[in-house]
């Protein structure tokens, strides 16, 4: 009995990398390079409050966001972290940290 090396012509396919869509500018790029946010619930005023998830492990659903503050901005005028995150109709949630990590980011 023969063994048979398999020899295969075809290259290895190249590894999937997940794409997601930023809610500033629509547009589309791979998970690693947008930033997840989550929201949470402040207890002391029980406002929502949107915060960076850097090690995209937080609780919750995730909204993506380009770490540029002017996607950021685009953000916060349409409210669509409202609806990416099905946050409550009429709540305005705070997104002031994620302004401040943004902000940090590009100085």
């Amino acid at each position: 009995m023969v063994d048979a090396v398999r020899t295969d012509p075809t290259p290895p396919r190249p590894r999937h990398t997940p794409v997601r869509t930023c809610v500033g500018c629509r547009g589309r790029d791979e998970q690693t390079v947008l930033l997840r946010v989550v929201a949470r619930r402040d207890g002391s005023t029980s406002r929502w409050v949107i915060e960076p998830d850097g090690g995209r492990r937080g609780q919750g659903r995730g909204a993506y966001v380009h770490p540029d503050p002017a996607c950021l901005q685009t953000a916060i005028a349409r409210r669509a972290f409202g609806r990416a995150l099905r946050l409550p109709a009429g709540s305005q949630p705070d997104s002031h940290a994620v302004q401040e990590w943004v902000a940090q980011q590009h100085t």
